[in-house]
Formats: C-alpha cells, sequence, structure tokens
C-alpha cells in the first residue's frame, strides 16, 4: 500500500532537494506518494511539481490548524522552518512547535525534522549568537519530549554560501578566498539542492537506524585549500587563500559565532567526524565530492 509523506518547503532548497531524492529513488518512489507544501500553489515552481506528480497544497507554519488540515493523513512529514523570514528566535520556535503539535494530533508515524546543532549548549556559553541554529535544536527538544518519532537531519555548512567568500582581483585573471579559517581547517560542507534530500531518504528507507538520532546532513569535509582547488576547476582560472584574522569578523557576532563554531567545534560538536562518516554509510547514492562541487553563479564572480 502506498504511503503518503508531507514536505514542507517543497519548492525551496531543502524541501526541493527532498522531493527530488524520493522521486529518484528505486524503491521510495513506489512506496511513497508526495503532498508538497507551498505559500504559493500557483507558482511555477509549485506547477513544476505537479508535473512530476506531486499534489500540492497551500499551508501556515505560522497556523496549526492550516498545518493539521495539510498534513491529514500522511504517514512521515519532513518539516523545515525559515529563521530569516522573521529574523527571531521565538518565531522559528512558535512555527515548529506548531508543526510537532500538528503531528502528534495527526498521528504521523515519523516526522522527519531539518534540526541544527544546539551551539550555546555544545559550547557552554562561550558561543550565544547563532539564534538559528538554536531555535532548531530547541524545537527539536520539544519534538522529544512530545514523544513524537522523529528523525533529526542536520545540514552541515551550505555549500552555496561560498561564491560571496571569493573575490576576484582587479584584472579579474583570478581569485582569493579570505576566511576565518587555517588552510587545513575542515569544514562539513553540503550540496543543499544534490545531496541534502539522500539523508532525508535514507531516514524513510530506514527509520530503525535514525529514529531519536542525528544524521549529519554533509557531503563530504573540505578544506578552504581545496575550495580554492574547486574554485579553479570551475573558473579556469588561479585562487589563493588567505587566513583572515579575527578582528575582521567583529561586526557581525552571527557570522563570527557561525565561522568559530566550524573552527573550534567541527560545526556539530563532538564526535563530528565519526557522525557524518554513520551518516554516509545510511545513504544508498553517496554525496558529491569537492571534485564535483558545481557552484551556483560561478560565471558571475
Amino acid at each position: 500500500m502506498t504511503k503518503l509523506i508531507t514536505v514542507f518547503g517543497s519548492t525551496g532548497n531543502q524541501g526541493g532537494s527532498v522531493v527530488r531524492a524520493i522521486l529518484n529513488h528505486p524503491t521510495l518512489s513506489k512506496e511513497w506518494k508526495i503532498r508538497g507544501i507551498t505559500r504559493n500553489i500557483n507558482k511555477p515552481d509549485a506547477q513544476a511539481m505537479v508535473a512530476k506528480g506531486v499534489e500540492m497544497v497551500q499551508a501556515d507554519l505560522s497556523s496549526k490548524s492550516s498545518i493539521l488540515s495539510a498534513i491529514q493523513g500522511s504517514s512521515a512529514v519532513f518539516g523545515v522552518t525559515n529563521y530569516w523570514e522573521k529574523g527571531t528566535l521565538e518565531h522559528e520556535v512558535m512555527q515548529g512547535k506548531n508543526l510537532a503539535d500538528a503531528a502528534k494530533e495527526a498521528g504521523v508515524e515519523h516526522l522527519v525534522w531539518s534540526s541544527l546543532p544546539y551551539v550555546s549548549r555544545i559550547t557552554e556559553g562561550k558561543l550565544v549568537n547563532l539564534h538559528h541554529f538554536d531555535s532548531k535544536a530547541m524545537v527539536e527538544d520539544y519534538v522529544k519530549e512530545l514523544g513524537v518519532l522523529a528523525s533529526f537531519v542536520l545540514p552541515a555548512y551550505f555549500m552555496s554560501n561560498i561564491p560571496n567568500s571569493i573575490k576576484p582581483d582587479k584584472s579579474g585573471q583570478s581569485y582569493s578566498l579570505s576566511w576565518l579559517f587555517h588552510p587545513d581547517t575542515a569544514i562539513p560542507m553540503l550540496d543543499v539542492p544534490r545531496d541534502f534530500g539522500k539523508f532525508v531518504a535514507a531516514c524513510l528507507a530506514n527509520p530503525s537506524a535514525t529514529l531519536g538520532k542525528h544524521t549529519l546532513a554533509a557531503s563530504g569535509w573540505f578544506t578552504p585549500l581545496e575550495v580554492c582547488k574547486a574554485v579553479e576547476n570551475v573558473t579556469g582560472k588561479k585562487c589563493e587563500f588567505h587566513e583572515a584574522p579575527i578582528e575582521d569578523y567583529q561586526g557581525s557576532k552571527e557570522l563570527f559565532d557561525n565561522l568559530m563554531m566550524i573552527r573550534e567545534y567541527d560545526y556539530y560538536g563532538s564526535g563530528a567526524k565519526a557522525g557524518v562518516k554513520s551518516s554516509h554509510e545510511l545513504v544508498e547514492k553517496k554525496p558529491c565530492t569537492y571534485r564535483e562541487v558545481s557552484f551556483p553563479n560561478a560565471t558571475e564572480w
């Protein structure tokens, strides 16, 4: 019997990756029917989903009744929230709790929550400005308190952030990368469109291995020097890495804490490398390597 999974953010980066991963999976594509959630079912991205056989439904994460209506009949739900919609921890936690409450009330058998490390807890209060990390972790705690059966998928540092750090020289013949990292700092990175959905698909395919646990969604560990090499592969132009001093990052507390979380705590905290390794073992179609990375807007650098 075909089961139904409802995917929030289905026209966004994470949700869209989840939809594609299920549709392209040889087993899950036969076992699961997909309902996609969006704010506007008439926009082109939503209609493109409909063309692929996805049922598209409108819902608002700020309304529990709206969520309840959208997820009725779902055996599984993928949930993701957008902190930057309002830019407050309180708003995102409210939306996440709405989803958790609705999932419990609707009897959802498997919630897959897009979570993040609880930075202020992991760092024992040393880094307290990553509100969009802590908010998702707070929702994770709430899901556990409710007793909702859930898997928690934690996306790594987005590869799509990298182009903002790549700067051309005056001649336009080479590039430089300046970061608050050492040349050999290992950074867990994620090609979201290509790889994120693979980890969610792994949770659906093997729930006994992921329920109540963290699945660390990282394409791999890449150093700044490897990033520069990938840039050279994409552009055909030289790229040099420069380690930036801490003083250069004092303007943005959020950005500083984000980069320090990577540099000093491996992004995920203790056991990060072992966690990424075990998460990769669950994925059937392996994530990309830095040699395969195709950075967005590379031709515009």
